[in-house]
């Protein structure tokens, strides 16, 4: 398990494979209003109250977004409302794990990746091709719309789940794993 706060009403979580097994859930049972994935966030809060060294009220109200990593692991983001935002309950969000963009061309890939200064660091991209076309999947813990507004310009982008990004890995031919953006700007 990995514990950041990168905002003092922020933190971040990121569970293994074994992590989830200890837990004892999956990323498809998480739904806030099941208790078995509440005492899994208060466990998760508590653990993180401890490595940061502060408490962390589990009722308090907070946005909670759950990210599906392809290893099987699970990132968690929370965000604490201020105290003065009026909210029901804490809202758990599900978010598409990929982002899949499909390029007709090798041209379009390559203008894409050089006029990209989006922060590939937190991210991972894979690249595939088919028949002449060119799918890149991007992972991230982080907000996918902001990838997608980049790539859209290039290529049809849209926010897949693991199962579709499964069959692309799957059925098609791998052309670099990781980091295919860096690699690409690398060599242009």
């Amino acid at each position: 398990m990995q514990i950041n706060s990168p905002a003092e009403n922020r933190i971040v979580v990121e569970l293994s494979p074994q992590d989830m097994i200890e837990l004892d859930i999956t990323y498809e049972d998480m739904d806030y209003s099941a208790i078995e994935t509440r005492r899994v966030i208060w466990t998760l809060l508590d653990a993180a109250g401890k490595y940061l060294g502060r408490e962390l009220d589990p009722s308090r109200k907070m946005i909670i977004e759950a990210m599906p990593l392809s290893s099987g692991g699970c990132i968690l983001c929370f965000t604490m409302l201020d105290t003065a935002v009026r909210a029901k309950r804490s809202t758990l969000i599900k978010q598409a794990s990929n982002l899949l963009c499909e390029f007709k061309s090798l041209d379009g890939l390559y203008k894409a990746a050089e006029e990209c200064s989006l922060p590939f660091d937190c991210a991972v991209s894979s690249l595939y091709e088919n028949d002449g076309i060119f799918r890149l999947i991007i992972s991230s813990p982080f907000d996918l719309n902001l990838f997608q507004r980049h790539f859209c310009e290039f290529a049809e982008c849209r926010k897949c789940e693991n199962l579709e990004a499964d069959y692309t890995r799957e059925h098609w031919n791998l052309i670099a794993e990781n980091d295919a953006v860096g690699i690409i700007k690398n060599q242009l």
